[in-house]
């Protein structure tokens, strides 16, 4: 007779239950369960006894054995690099007043995270609110941090200047178009959009991060082998706070710095600006360097072999049919599959999920490498799509600056001097011996980046999906809209599947 019975429960329930059973002196709801979580899971590979015995194992009338937790955390999660055990323990970090050069270019790019940023299309940014970093000091030039005040606070009171200007641009636009249903808060929504291009990668914002312990010391350790004053005060901060959560996995003794990532960086200070259109008016010449007025730019310079047929195959093949891949062609019960059956097969695939218009796994067998250029700001927000693969250069006039929509002729001209000075103390701190690097910070988010963005074909659904609706930012809509129309002229029966609200009539109002 089968004795055994399905149980699901939480892990903190179960600790719960024994606590509440067994009398033990342990605060449920103060204590924090994160390396004992991780030590219950990780018994469970190499131990037949439930999960109740597990926990039992750690407990005694004070609450957690502490010093147990410890030593299974020195000799196998960290003594024989057995990592993945740390994956089960998840806590959630806030950060306030970190520039958005530390937030967006290297806090939140863990793939295996979770995070949530201060808005710059909800929340005003005229106030100036951006670091002074403390490298100034630190390298004896005062002067040269006197001229980069001046500038970030030109730089906002640019934003403040232009920002009412913008919404009168909006209104007439809207009014020319015959609408007006829009509430005030979405025209001062698309107005925030626009003027953020102004605001620098130096200046302030609010995020949370959510994710576990190995993650966070991967994070620590790139932080702290950065030569930028904020990024290694950052990394300080964080290991003494997390340290709370994981005493052993974030101990001091965990944390190094990464040589090799300073050894290899690349240090010269060469400006080799891009060159797609040396005539464009709006170009700014600093010295004898001219930086582009470049708009997004996209190319598929890559993709994977036989997409439509081997996404089919491994479909059919999921789903239990006799099939096979032979000489590229799809066979079904012996039956070579013709262009049409593989197309229908397609729509299925993409349609597969039905309610929450999910492809099926298959597709991410279709792989596509893109290069591009595009504004900081709609990097940041991109880069936060997780299952993919997003490589960029340092923010740098090199690759140009965008100008974004509803930027009239009687403020271009403020919101180009604007950049015209930040690209002018860019390339004084270059001559003065400051790297690339941590001259990021007085860029403006409508600087450029040059990119390196792999996909897969499901991935690029789910990027369709969420980012070329009319609530997304018109700078990444137009970016996702590119790359789907350079898969479609390569696989057009999966480019024509994939989601593209750029032109539907619902979502194309800017």
């Amino acid at each position: 007779m089968n004795d055994f019975k399905r149980k699901i429960k939480l892990l903190d329930s179960i600790v719960c239950e024994i606590v509440s059973q067994d009398h033990i002196n342990l605060n449920v709801s103060t204590e924090n369960f994160a390396e004992a979580h991780c030590r219950t899971v990780a018994r469970l590979s190499q131990s037949a006894k439930s999960f109740e015995q597990i926990v039992r194992e750690i407990l005694n009338t004070e609450g957690f054995n502490k010093e147990k937790i410890s030593n299974f955390h020195k000799n196998v999660t960290l003594g024989v690099a057995h990592h993945s055990i740390e994956q089960h323990g998840l806590t959630t970090l806030c950060f306030e007043n970190t520039t958005m050069l530390a937030t967006n270019k290297y806090c939140e790019n863990k793939r295996i995270s979770a995070y949530l940023e201060k808005s710059t299309r909800y929340q005003d940014f005229s106030k100036p609110c951006y670091i002074i970093p403390k490298d100034f000091d630190r390298l004896n030039r005062t002067d040269l941090k006197e001229e980069y005040i001046e500038v970030m606070n030109f730089l906002f009171s640019t934003y403040s200047k232009i920002l009412p200007q913008i919404i009168i641009n909006i209104e007439k636009e809207l009014k020319e178009k015959n609408i007006n249903n829009i509430d005030v808060k979405t025209i001062k929504k698309k107005a925030f959009d626009s003027a953020r291009y102004l605001l620098p990668a130096s200046a302030y914002t609010n995020f949370a991060m959510t994710t576990n312990s190995q993650v966070f010391r991967s994070l620590i350790i790139d932080l702290l082998s950065i030569d930028i004053d904020e990024f290694k005060e950052i990394s300080t901060e964080m290991q003494n706070e997390l340290e709370k959560i994981y005493p052993t996995l974030l101990a001091k003794n965990t944390i190094y710095t990464n040589e090799s990532r300073i050894n290899k960086i690349n240090k010269d200070n060469l400006i080799n600006p891009i060159s797609l259109n040396k005539e464009n008016k709006n170009n700014i010449t600093i010295d004898d360097f001219v930086f582009e007025n470049i708009s997004n730019n996209v190319k598929l310079i890559e993709k994977s072999n036989n997409n439509e047929n081997l996404i089919v195959y491994n479909y059919l093949l999921d789903l239990g049919y006799n099939t096979k891949l032979i000489n590229n062609k799809v066979l079904l019960n012996e039956k070579e599959l013709n262009n049409e059956e593989i197309n229908n097969y397609l729509k299925d695939i993409f349609n597969f999920d039905s309610k929450e218009r999910k492809p099926h796994r298959a597709s991410e067998l279709a792989n596509y490498n893109f290069e591009g250029i595009i504004d900081f700001g709609a990097w940041r927000d991109l880069h936060r799509n997780r299952m993919l693969t997003w490589i960029s250069s340092f923010i740098s006039p090199e690759f140009g600056y965008q100008i974004p929509l509803y930027i009239s002729e009687d403020i271009l001209d403020d919101y180009k001097e604007a950049f015209r000075r930040a690209f002018a103390f860019w390339t004084k701190l270059l001559k003065n011996g400051f790297s690339k690097e941590f001259a990021q910070y007085v860029c403006p988010l409508g600087t450029n980046v040059k990119l390196l963005y792999t996909i897969n074909a499901r991935e690029m659904h789910h990027v369709g999906k969420t980012r070329t609706t009319k609530f997304a930012h018109f700078s990444y809509r137009e970016f996702v809209h590119k790359c789907i129309e350079e898969i479609k002229k390569e696989n057009p029966n999966i480019g024509n599947n994939l989601i593209d609200n750029y032109y539907d009539p619902i979502y194309s109002m800017h």
